[in-house]
């Protein structure tokens, strides 16, 4: 009986150890980051002007596992556009963003990161900003304009063909 439940304990034992592994390493945050990142992020700055969309360019550097720099632009509601320099860097899971012309940074701690999606939320001074980020490089159905659709056909002075949606799922 004792010898039984020593090897009961020795593989609860084992299980455990499993289950507290960590999901991801800094350096796999920090691959799947790297690339650049469009998307919805609502913010007004110190003059109060709204901008309504950033886009995010992560580069990463190949001498290190999980830190580079980059170029962080905000699109404002007037058409004006503002280019920042990035410093970046995982610690821990954390996203740390250093913005090099204003000398200022912020924390990305509670964030959701897959291949294609990031969105979560970061601390700009008082301000809890929410943002929603697609990988740029990637195409999504929604990206077309399928009403606007033309063939070559058509532009030539052709016979002018009607293409309908297409019924499968675009990755």
């Amino acid at each position: 009986m004792k010898k039984l439940y020593t090897t009961l304990m020795m593989a609860m034992m084992g299980l455990m150890t499993l289950s507290f592994t960590s999901c991801e390493t800094d350096e796999e945050i920090a691959n799947t980051l790297e690339g650049t990142w469009c998307g919805d992020m609502r913010i007004e700055d110190y003059n109060g002007v709204s901008y309504t969309g950033s886009e995010i360019t992560f580069l990463k550097d190949p001498y290190t596992y999980s830190e580079g720099n980059g170029l962080w632009i905000d699109y404002y509601d007037d058409g004006y556009y503002n280019p920042t320099h990035i410093e970046w860097h995982v610690n821990f899971g954390t996203i740390y963003i250093y913005f090099v012309e204003d000398d200022c940074s912020v924390e990305i701690r509670h964030y959701s990161l897959t291949d294609n999606h990031f969105r979560g939320e970061f601390y700009d001074y008082n301000k809890t900003v929410n943002f929603d980020l697609r990988y740029a490089s990637r195409r999504y159905e929604t990206d077309y304009n399928w009403r606007s659709y033309r063939t070559r056909a058509a532009e030539d002075g052709g016979d002018s063909l009607t293409i309908d949606r297409p019924r499968h799922r675009i990755r």
